[in-house]
């Protein structure tokens, strides 16, 4: 069993839409991606830069203070200038739990629990300067299907992935697998030296390859 603390300090995934204010009072709005104790992810269109400062409203807890440590795009991750209770993370996770339940337009979805076609979603959503607004509304499906996509709760079936893809300008197989990078040429080479010299028994630096073309 996790200790409070652990629990404290564990990333709890979710989407929550939250209001806040920048340092100089001008109002915003974040999607909060996931929140522990210490910090938080979000998403938002406001300009912030690390270092900068802003006042989020949390459940059972107010405003809170959190500081931008790093920023990519519409996605910003931000340290608490002082500890978030265990009651305000509970708190957090049941709002999202109750706003993002899936819909009845989540018959273009199925059961699943892939984190990693969530956080490629994401990804590539925030890459392609998207919101999950803009994303439902070309998928002809609600906000909160795209959110639990993102959460890996579902994911879209595959005759939808097709037209997922082209909204975010990628590949279909960018979405459903990460794709390595081609091997480099060399690299063959020196894998090809290895192995040969290990099953000759030699040194590598005797095994020496000449090529044709």
């Amino acid at each position: 069993m996790l200790s409070a603390d652990k629990r404290h300090d564990a990333r709890r995934k979710l989407s929550l839409l939250a209001k806040g204010s920048q340092h100089d009072g001008t109002g915003i709005e974040v999607q909060i991606h996931n929140i522990s104790g210490t910090g938080l992810l979000f998403e938002s269109d406001i300009k912030l830069a690390a270092g900068d400062r802003i006042e989020i409203e949390l459940p059972h807890a107010g405003d809170i203070t959190a500081v931008v440590i790093w920023a990519s795009g519409r996605l910003f991750g931000c340290q608490f200038e002082g500890p978030v209770s265990p009651a305000t993370l509970s708190a957090v996770e049941l709002k999202s739990a109750l706003g993002t339940a899936p819909s009845l337009d989540d018959d273009t979805a199925e059961a699943a629990n892939d984190d990693a076609f969530g956080a490629r979603l994401l990804r590539l959503r925030t890459s392609a300067g998207l919101s999950q607004a803009e994303v439902a509304e070309r998928m002809d499906v609600s906000a909160p299907s795209v959110s639990s996509w993102e959460n890996g709760r579902v994911r879209p079936k595959p005759g939808r992935i097709a037209k997922l893809a082209d909204i975010l300008g990628v590949q279909t197989s960018d979405l459903l697998e990460d794709v390595a990078a081609p091997e480099g040429f060399q690299e063959v080479i020196d894998r090809s030296r290895e192995q040969i010299a290990r099953a000759v028994g030699i040194d590598i630096e005797k095994v020496r390859i000449i090529l044709e073309f």
